[in-house]
């Protein structure tokens, strides 16, 4: 076994599934990111977290609407995956830019993924200081699956793209 820094132990984690961490602003306009460092932490409650950097727009959409919506991405929402993975939010509307389709939600302003494989519905339960990243840890208040549409998965790179397998 050869040593490795720490960040090159980190990128050895894949394949990892694709997310979309979705939250709104003050009028209620959506925004989102493509996130990979997410967990389920707590069966009761239905606790799920997400690690987002300092430096993003969602994590100040989070903090101040104090929730957001897990999506779980399929094939069909690579697209969306790549470009809410490359812009950011604050810049572009990724919503209008991607043609994702919404539908509400029963317990958050923040819409759900029409298209999604599982959308958790997620009130901000705690937020834990964690170096360059927030950890937003959500009480699960509703979840929705759709039971014929599988998993995305982040395989890693080859030649500068990144990789996508459903799983």
């Amino acid at each position: 076994m050869k040593r490795v820094t720490p960040q090159d132990g980190f990128a050895a984690f894949k394949p990892e599934s694709c997310i979309f961490v979705l939250s709104v602003d003050g009028k209620g306009a959506p925004s989102g990111m493509i996130a990979g460092w997410h967990m389920k932490c707590s069966f009761e409650p239905p606790l799920y977290a997400v690690a987002l950097s300092k430096e993003g727009f969602t994590h100040k959409l989070i903090q101040q609407s104090k929730e957001f919506v897990v999506a779980v991405a399929n094939k069909k929402l690579e697209r969306a995956v790549r470009l809410f993975g490359s812009i950011h939010g604050n810049e572009v509307d990724k919503f209008r830019k991607s043609k994702l389709k919404t539908i509400p939600a029963r317990f958050t302003r923040t819409p759900l993924l029409a298209d999604a494989t599982i959308n958790l519905e997620c009130s901000l339960a705690r937020e834990v200081d964690a170096g360059d990243h927030y950890i937003f840890i959500g009480r699960v208040e509703a979840a929705h699956r759709s039971r014929n549409k599988k998993v995305l998965f982040n395989t890693g790179q080859k030649c500068g793209v990144i990789k996508f397998r459903e799983l």
